[in-house]
């Protein structure tokens, strides 16, 4: 099943947080996936499923602005798989 037309890794991110009282601190990859909001649901709960992480950070940012022939790809890409 196909829940995202794309993703960028970007590797090297070092993450500082707070975690059960205590000041963690973990190297990480920011994983940028692109999807359509149709196909949010279930790629977030497929995504929270396969996450090691007890509270995988999921946040979903929507874009002001697409260029045409991209958007059509994205939504291309995962439409067909959505049902």
């Amino acid at each position: 099943m196909q829940l995202a037309a794309c993703v960028n890794l970007v590797p090297c991110i070092e993450s500082i947080y707070r975690w059960e009282g205590r000041v963690a601190q973990s190297a990480e990859v920011l994983a940028v996936f692109k999807t359509s909001a149709e196909a949010f649901p279930q790629f977030q709960k497929a995504l929270a499923e396969l996450h090691p992480y007890e509270v995988p950070e999921i946040i979903a940012l929507e874009a002001a602005a697409v260029a045409e022939p991209y958007r059509a790809w994205l939504l291309n890409s995962v439409a067909r798989q959505v049902r």
